[in-house]
């Protein structure tokens, strides 16, 4: 390896960084090999603690490039503006698009989410999963808030939050619905109605569920895209991509949720590859990309 590569010499606190950097055998060497094209076509566009930090946060910084050159791959061109504010941003349309990439994880505590048993069927923790994503639009919303005081992020400007649930257990699958949309709607479990006499569905439909409730009784809201003071977002991007379990394609992974109040809403033909997620009037709706 060399010292322009992505990976650095000595040890590294980040098991998987580890994996990838050392292993001859198994996965590791191709998903070494993707992530220094990747570095390649990223490269001038990160921080400057941006090596040093992946060894530690190693799933947000292969995020971040991921998605700046999947960005890339669709002529949207990434730009940094100095070290302060998201990610990126880009322009689409004549309009600006500033783009924050947040890798959670697990969690800690009762409401983190567990690591199922290898082999052995498992309950799926649906609302402690819903967690770990509205933390982290919580989280986004302070970031945001501070970088909007500074100036950097404008009134006019988009802004659209990607989320790579790969560090959640269960999170990157879904169930009936991505677990991502769930947490920003009043979406719940779908119900059937049966007809006892004749063993006949006569209606189907999501169940409301505007709360969760955290172990020790804290109520959350699951009706962000809803409320006034997240009207900032102009959509969610999600994935699950690491740099083992990855499309042959860049981006052909991205799942989109917009946000129906959101004050700078963006055209849907911004991500036209993606499959996209349109809320209005109580309806969920899918575009196809």
């Amino acid at each position: 390896m060399t010292s322009s590569g992505f990976f650095l010499p000595g040890d590294a606190p980040n098991v998987a960084y580890r994996n990838i950097c050392d292993k001859t055998t198994g996965p590791a060497p191709k998903a070494r090999a993707f992530i220094e094209e990747l570095w390649l076509r990223y490269r001038g566009h990160e921080d400057p603690h941006f090596l040093r930090d992946a060894q530690t946060h190693f799933l947000e910084r292969f995020w971040e490039m991921y998605l700046a050159v999947s960005f890339m791959e669709r002529d949207l061109k990434p730009s940094r503006e100095g070290g302060a504010g998201p990610e990126f941003s880009c322009r689409y349309m004549g309009q600006k698009i500033w783009v924050e990439a947040v890798a959670p994880g697990p969690g800690r505590g009762e409401d983190g989410v567990e690591e199922p048993e290898i082999g052995l069927a498992t309950y799926v923790p649906t609302e402690k999963i819903l967690l770990r994503f509205t933390n982290a639009l919580a989280e986004k919303r302070t970031r945001y808030l501070a970088a909007h005081k500074k100036g950097i992020i404008a009134d006019q400007d988009c802004y659209v939050l990607a989320v790579n649930s790969r560090g959640i257990p269960h999170a990157p699958y879904g169930n009936t619905l991505p677990f991502f949309v769930q947490a920003l709607l009043p979406i719940g479990n779908p119900t059937m109605v049966i007809n006892r006499a004749t063993g006949e569905v006569t209606d189907s439909y999501y169940a409301l569920r505007e709360t969760i409730t955290k172990t020790k009784g804290a109520v959350v809201s699951t009706t962000a895209f809803l409320d006034p003071q997240f009207s900032f977002v102009s959509a969610v991007l999600h994935s699950g991509v690491d740099c083992v379990n990855r499309p042959e394609v860049l981006g052909d992974d991205f799942v989109v949720l917009h946000n129906p109040t959101a004050r700078r809403p963006l055209e849907l033909s911004a991500f036209n590859w993606c499959k996209q997620y349109v809320y209005n009037n109580g309806e969920l709706r899918v575009h196809a990309g």
